[in-house]
């Protein structure tokens, strides 16, 4: 836990994949590093996942999401009694 002593570095700023170099995040860092500290960083982080969620799904296109796979996602009742 580097974040609890001090040290400014995160996976997903660092080497971002996917859509983490499309969002904005904060990276919650810790001065002290005692329990208080660590337990302030974990609330934060937690924060800050929620934040990403909400990013995400406005940033989802609207309409349905569905997957073609019928293994997966089953078709709707009306398509499979046809």
């Amino acid at each position: 836990m580097l974040r609890g002593s001090g040290v400014c570095w995160d996976l997903r700023k660092a080497a971002p994949y996917d859509v983490h170099d499309q969002l904005d995040l904060d990276i919650p860092v810790g001065t002290r590093g005692d329990r208080c500290d660590r337990y302030c960083i974990h609330i934060e982080e937690m924060r800050q996942s929620v934040r990403i969620i909400v990013q995400c799904l406005n940033q989802m296109p609207s309409g349905m999401i569905k997957a073609d796979d019928r293994k997966l996602c089953p078709p709707s009742r009306s398509r499979m009694k046809l």
